[in-house]
């Protein structure tokens, strides 16, 4: 396992709504999730609209926002961390919009370059799956960002040299399948670097995230990002993981995987999951050889999780956390399965603690610093 220490702040108020937005046409106040007001913190509008650009529109103009890109130089100043990203070879939009009112088509492609790594993983299948309990609106609210999830766009197509083909798919810590946008037309539940160009594809994972908050919580005790990943993966009919991109697993929860302080007699509560926590070693073993037909070096798994040596303390319950554990609760939880996971994966599985992380650049470091490596080393058979 590859552990990785960042002291990286959360992000600003920039990202987050408030209750009440001024709208800078007519000076008044403008509630959130109406048209063309901000979005809620877990990125959902009113009935009909769609959040693009962390602003409420109307399905056909989703595609009106455009987040800036490029391989501008981002920096935490309370963490001291400065990354620059590769530059990649950036794709160029056309006509992206549906303008017969069917919703959103996003069917630009960036086109055959031939420009690529010739050694090493050439393509890249990232599927994060993200804890959908309420607790964690705000950090599905700043991964989600358009901006900042252009940036992990941008890093991510630049690794192994440039030019990676790369496929994101989204999912939740229940078991609710590919997440897309309101509208979305495209005939695969995920996003194809060769059929959407960067932006608008960060305004769909942004369309997608914001799907979450109305899905509702898991049963009690019952979130399991890692489980739900590896259940989706197997049972995909449509494709998803091809045999010769490198499988990366971006896991982000502030519990554990069916922890077993959430299990039934697991805490001194009394409550609990009535559904008792997969194998570890069964779940290493349908990622790695169902999934991906034996190759072990085809396979990472990045779990942004609480960090179990970090003792801070009980909730009222006598759960552990790793931090803001206060009289009644703890903010965030042990995900001990989590890291023994990563522990399996040698140093394919990454972990970094929520603790206080700037989500975006956390996985943007992660990528830059381990991805890259494992890209690089990772010889698809055949």
């Amino acid at each position: 396992m590859r552990g990785l220490i960042i002291g990286l702040g959360l992000l600003g108020g920039g990202l987050l709504s408030t209750a009440l937005a001024c709208d800078s046409d007519t000076g008044q106040s403008c509630t959130v999730g109406s048209i063309d007001c901000a979005c809620t913190e877990g990125g959902g509008c009113d009935p009909g609209l769609s959040c693009a650009g962390e602003v409420c529109v109307v399905v056909d103009n989703a595609t009106s926002g455009q987040p800036p890109t490029g391989g501008s130089t981002s920096t935490d100043p309370s963490a001291g961390v400065t990354t620059t990203p590769t530059t990649a070879t950036s794709s160029t939009s056309s006509d992206s919009a549906d303008t017969s009112g069917g919703g959103l088509i996003l069917d630009v492609g960036n086109g055959e370059t031939g420009i690529g790594p010739t050694s090493g993983c050439q393509a890249i299948d990232i599927l994060f799956a993200l804890d959908s309990s309420g607790s964690m609106n705000e950090e599905r609210a700043a991964l989600a960002a358009t901006n900042a999830f252009s940036q992990i766009l941008v890093t991510l197509e630049g690794l192994n040299g440039g030019g990676i083909d790369y496929r994101v798919g989204l999912t939740t810590a229940n078991d609710h399948g590919f997440l897309t946008p309101l509208g979305w037309l495209e005939p695969d539940p995920w996003f194809d670097s060769t059929v959407t160009d960067l932006e608008l594809m960060s305004l769909a994972f942004n369309g997608a995230a914001g799907q979450i908050g109305g899905l509702g919580d898991p049963a009690a005790g019952c979130e399991h990002v890692l489980t739900s990943a590896v259940n989706l993966l197997v049972a995909d009919t449509t494709e998803f993981v091809r045999d010769d991109a490198l499988l990366v697993l971006v896991l982000v929860t502030d519990v554990d995987d069916f922890g077993a302080y959430d299990q039934l007699g697991g805490n001194t509560c009394g409550l609990g999951c009535t559904t008792p926590p997969s194998d570890l070693g069964a779940l290493r073993g349908l990622l790695v050889d169902t999934v991906k037909a034996g190759q072990e070096d085809g396979v990472a798994v990045i779990s942004v999780a609480g960090d179990p040596s970090s003792a801070a303390g009980l909730n009222f319950c006598g759960q552990p956390g790793s931090c803001g554990c206060g009289k009644f609760d703890c903010d965030v939880f042990h995900a001990t399965r989590l890291y023994e996971f990563a522990d399996m994966l040698g140093d394919q599985g990454i972990t970094a603690d929520l603790c206080g992380a700037n989500i975006p650049m956390v996985v943007e470091t992660v990528l830059t610093e381990s991805i890259d490596q494992i890209c690089q080393d990772f010889e698809p058979e055949g």
